[in-house]
């Protein structure tokens, strides 16, 4: 299924008109809050290089050529997604990706492009676009539609600083096989694919995608393997969105979960390559958009909304500390505006992408705020 889509005929006033009045989050006495840099288009997915610059994927607002009739109603299909490199003393941001494929509503909202980004321990940025070449609705021309084919669900590498990009596995079209070959463990909705967070590692790439709601495994040469199955929660789907690995070596992946989902069905799933083994690790979350760990070893997430996918509106989005075995995770911020994505500096302080959903009616934006949680706040 597709991800992050909130209800958006009224969206675009609700944000003009909250963005006139601009409160920040509550972090209560135990974190200080303040935007680092704003003015970002759907800011989603943030990674950090080797040398400590920040980046952040920005999904665009889709384009011009519309359809109708899909799964979501009228899809908007443009080249407006790309990548952002921060300057976080000067409070400003340029991109050194553009061009990419984005998806959204009419009004440019519920945008999907280059959501994931991540980079190698080489310094080579790595992105994930969402979507899949298979399900290019037609209607579109001609060369709309040779562009998104070369695009949508495509794991890219990026050279900074020039930004040369090269594709280097097309993860949305095994996704959609994939699930076209097991329609029963989502019925009414696979085939699909998403692929959504991307991890880098030394012998290999790791993607979740949410849409076949699978854990996939990217080699050298570009082969993809579906590594795992992320388990259907109560209502829907999965729909996983972040990936990071921990300091023990396994992976831990954290999840949207789809419509009809109550608060805290969200769960973190804990997994480990050489075994093949999942198993949940904690619970209790909702609506997990990102997630990652801390150098001092601590995992956070971002709740999109805390109320649910189906009840998210502004003002309910929150960052929680996550600890092996919960049940309830510890509040670090709330009141955050549909936040995206997440990244940790080497400091411990945190980065989180705010209005990660915003139609174009209040243009670009998007925010990076950054967190520092002061020590002694958590109680272990």
């Amino acid at each position: 299924m597709a991800v992050l889509r909130v209800g958006s005929v009224a969206l675009a006033a609700v944000v003009v008109s909250l963005l006139m009045l601009a409160g920040l989050a509550s972090a209560g006495s135990g974190a200080e809050v303040r935007t680092v840099v704003s003015g970002l288009d759907n800011p989603r997915d943030l990674a950090f290089s080797p040398s400590g610059r920040l980046y952040v994927a920005e999904a665009g607002h889709g384009g011009s050529e519309c359809v109708t009739g899909g799964e979501e109603g009228t899809a908007c299909f443009g080249f407006t997604s790309g990548i952002s490199q921060i300057d976080l003393r000067q409070g400003t941001a340029h991109r050194v990706v553009d061009g990419l494929a984005s998806v959204a509503d009419q009004d440019g909202s519920a945008a999907t492009g280059v959501d994931g980004i991540s980079f190698r321990h080489d310094g080579r940025l790595l992105g994930i676009l969402t979507g899949a070449s298979d399900a290019i609705p037609p209607g579109l021309s001609a060369d709309t539609t040779a562009k998104l084919t070369a695009q949508l669900g495509r794991l890219i590498g990026v050279t900074p600083p020039d930004g040369t990009v090269d594709v280097l596995a097309d993860v949305g079209h095994a996704d959609w096989v994939w699930s076209s070959e097991h329609t029963d463990l989502v019925p009414g909705q696979f085939p699909d694919a998403n692929p959504y967070g991307v991890l880098a590692g030394k012998k290999a790439t790791w993607v979740v995608d949410a849409g076949a709601n699978t854990i996939d495994r990217i080699d050298s040469a570009g082969a993809v393997t579906i590594a795992a199955f992320v388990p259907n929660p109560p209502a829907s789907d999965a729909v996983p969105t972040c990936i990071d690995r921990g300091p023990d070596g396994a992976l831990y992946v954290g999840e949207l979960t789809g419509a009809g989902n109550q608060p805290g069905a969200s769960t973190v799933w804990r997994f480990t390559p050489k075994d093949g083994k999942l198993t949940q690790w904690a619970t209790g979350l909702t609506a997990v958009t990102g997630c990652g760990f801390a150098p001092d070893g601590r995992f956070y997430a971002t709740e999109f909304s805390t109320l649910g996918l189906d009840n998210a509106a502004p003002g309910t989005g929150a960052v929680v500390r996550v600890r092996e075995g919960d049940t309830a995770p510890e509040d670090v911020v709330t009141g955050l505006n549909f936040p995206g994505g997440f990244a940790a500096a080497d400091d411990g302080s945190l980065y989180v992408s705010n209005w990660s959903v915003a139609p174009a009616a209040a243009p670009q934006s998007g925010e990076v705020v950054r967190i520092q949680v002061r020590r002694g706040h958590h109680h272990d």
